[in-house]
């Protein structure tokens, strides 16, 4: 839904079955985008049927502002942006026996819950094409028990992005 201002509001629902055990996905998002900020956040809420795994729930937050640059500048924007992302103990759906997928066994952890703080910069180019290039710093918190996945942790990510 759009609302005077630059208000968004996004609610969406799915209904997933990947094994034995349905999965109901809830989640609303809300951003606003005006004179060069960006502001959103959102938030996910996911229940597995028969108490077969605890909820998990996800949020997520972004800020960013866009600062104009000189006419003959080669760059169109130069945007600092944060972002936080935080996530509980997740499970795929599907069931495990012995670390394999497997009839006979459970839903465990796939993803431990962790939170994500992002911070860093965009650099928007004018031509030939609408491109961005961005810095982030990426750090990563996980609880006690938390086992990182080899590219969920702390780094420096750069990517160059384009639209044509």
């Amino acid at each position: 839904m759009f609302f005077p201002g630059g208000l968004n509001l996004t609610l969406s629902t799915q209904k997933i079955k990947p094994d034995n055990v349905t999965i109901n996905m809830y989640d609303a998002g809300i951003y606003w985008q005006s004179h060069g900020f960006h502001i959103e956040a959102e938030y996910l809420y996911k229940h597995y049927y028969d108490d077969a795994f605890k909820a998990v729930h996800a949020v997520d937050a972004f800020a960013s502002y866009d600062i104009p640059t000189s006419q003959k500048s080669a760059i169109r924007y130069v945007t600092p942006l944060i972002r936080y992302d935080y996530m509980s103990d997740y499970s795929d759906g599907m069931r495990y026996l012995d670390g394999k997928a497997n009839e006979a066994g459970k839903l465990i952890v796939n993803d431990y819950q962790c939170s994500r703080l992002t911070g860093g910069v965009m650099l928007s180019l004018k031509k030939p094409f609408v491109s961005d290039i961005r810095v982030n710093y990426e750090k990563y918190f996980y609880k006690n028990n938390g086992v990182p996945r080899p590219l969920e942790k702390d780094k420096i990510v750069v990517e160059f992005m384009t639209r044509f």
